[in-house]
């Protein structure tokens, strides 16, 4: 068995380090470096750069433009589940959670739940909307979509 990404994989990976989230790849480049099975050229080309982000994101962009068919449901899923988990987790928080979904929904205007999230926190900041309202909307929108189960 060759370690590989699938289409999917790809286009998760090049949007997370697009908005400044890189640690997810680079821990499974390492993994799959270090492992005893094979791993696929794009592996091996990632690992080269691991330490350069624009190499990263450029190893990435071309490598997943080329694939014919994404499941961008599956990739929305997945980001909305690494958030949420990321915020039951407390290694991030609300307001930057909202920040990174509006940096997602800029380079895929698909997912306007993003720029929803996104708008609600820019009117927070203009006072026509509170900040508490905002941060339960964006909480329910992650658990709600989100396939964890677990109480906040």
């Amino acid at each position: 068995m060759i370690l590989d990404f699938t289409a999917e994989d790809k286009y998760y990976y090049w949007l997370m380090i697009s908005i400044g989230l890189d640690e997810e790849l680079v821990g499974y480049i390492r993994d799959c470096a270090e492992s005893d099975e094979e791993v696929s050229e794009l592996i091996l080309e990632l690992y080269n750069d691991i330490q350069n982000r624009n190499a990263l994101k450029r190893i990435l962009y071309l490598s997943h433009i080329k694939s014919t068919e994404i499941n961008k449901d599956s990739v929305e899923t997945r980001i909305v589940n690494y958030f949420y988990s990321n915020l039951l987790n407390q290694t991030l928080t609300l307001n930057q959670i909202g920040e990174y979904l509006g940096k997602l929904y800029a380079l895929e205007p698909d997912w306007s739940e993003f720029e929803w999230i996104s708008e609600n926190y820019s009117l927070a900041v203009d006072g026509i909307f509170s900040f508490k309202e905002a941060d339960n909307r964006l909480r329910r929108y992650l658990k709600e979509y989100s396939s964890i189960n677990a109480e906040l």
